[in-house]
């Protein structure tokens, strides 16, 4: 029988983000009152896209990730905390740092279980993601058993994921039977709240904006923040540890994923183009964003990831499972994101309404 642990007080870091504001609504929505402490860098971005600091529900501390000193004092009491912080939008950008990659990624994940190991929190709950997979087949999807891919040293996102996995077994290995930590291994997330935006939210609004007229014969496995967001939540509650829970959601052809979002903004889809174009193809965007001072529709990274997804197949099996984890339609969650965006103001207000 699964044991289930109660949640009255969660620790959300990274709670600005994607994911990290759709946990901490998830948590806010749940009956039983339960308390949040969102975890922020920067406190005017926090008072755009959270609610409203409410007492006894949602307190917003500001702190940088590797520096617990900004962070420790929110730990004490609390019943598991959701670690969703990481350095992914900017490594999928020009000129990624690769040791502030580390140092989030890595460093700042084994500091935040020691800490919260000292302050007594039962659990931590460690996004990581599919990328630390190697790829299964249509056949034979991959599961959590599978190990890293070959030449995973080769991106360093993926590498920085692969590496906290592994320096966290190192410490519950240290510390036996101290601290739970489930990991939550999610697909390409996608949703309303992209502010920031990641590589799905410039994707979005390229296609939105009529400012990409073509994407590579490519896909991979698409899941709304929103899903993943309840997989975490569950995962405080009733995931074993060290167990990884995959939340990929389905496997979508890149094309069908931009149609959606054209039917939901009212644009003309961009074509497809081979695969083996698409690289060329985005060093010229990379190079007319540079002249033109503004961050690229796609970068090179971005689509050597992509098309690594494409090979890729997945099962969320386990989490669907035990957690009891459901993917919404894509079209329900571009359709969100479109009006998220609408309302921002991030679109152009003559777009169509999305088609109904």
């Amino acid at each position: 029988m699964t044991t289930v642990h109660p949640l009255r007080r969660v620790v959300v870091t990274g709670a600005t983000g994607l994911l990290g504001r759709a946990v901490v609504g998830e948590l806010l929505a749940r009956e039983d009152a339960v308390e949040v402490i969102a975890v922020v860098r920067d406190r005017a971005k926090a008072a755009r896209l959270l609610p409203a600091p409410a007492a006894g529900r949602l307190t917003v501390v500001t702190a940088d990730i590797t520096d617990p000193a900004g962070y420790r004092d929110a730990l004490p009491g609390a019943d598991a905390v959701i670690h969703t912080a990481a350095y992914f939008r900017e490594y999928y950008a020009p000129g990624a740092d690769a040791r502030r990659l580390h140092a989030v990624n890595v460093d700042a994940v084994t500091t935040l279980l020691g800490e919260a190991r000292a302050a007594g929190v039962p659990a931590v709950v460690h996004t990581s993601s599919i990328n630390t997979l190697a790829p299964g087949s249509v056949r034979h999807p991959a599961d959590e058993n599978a190990g890293p891919p070959p030449r995973w040293e080769r991106n360093g996102y993926r590498a920085s994921k692969v590496r906290a996995e592994a320096a966290i077994a190192r410490f519950c290995a240290e510390h036996p039977g101290e601290l739970r930590v489930p990991l939550v291994l999610p697909g390409w997330m996608w949703g309303p709240g992209d502010e920031g935006p990641t590589s799905a939210g410039r994707l979005f609004l390229s296609v939105a904006r009529g400012e990409l007229r073509a994407v590579p014969r490519a896909g991979n496995h698409v899941v709304d923040a929103r899903d993943v967001s309840l997989a975490c939540v569950r995962a405080a509650e009733r995931g074993a540890p060290l167990r990884r829970y995959i939340v990929a959601g389905r496997w979508q052809p890149l094309v069908d994923t931009t149609t959606g979002i054209a039917l939901a903004t009212g644009v003309t889809p961009p074509r497809q183009i081979p695969a083996a174009a698409a690289l060329g193809f985005a060093a010229l965007l990379e190079t007319s964003a540079r002249l033109r001072g503004r961050p690229p529709v796609a970068t090179r990274e971005g689509v050597r990831a992509l098309l690594d997804g494409n090979r890729t197949r997945i099962s969320s099996a386990r989490a669907q499972r035990e957690l009891g984890v459901g993917f919404r339609p894509l079209a329900q969650t571009l359709a969100d994101e479109a009006a998220w965006y609408r309302a921002g103001g991030a679109l152009d207000h003559d777009l169509k309404e999305p088609a109904a």
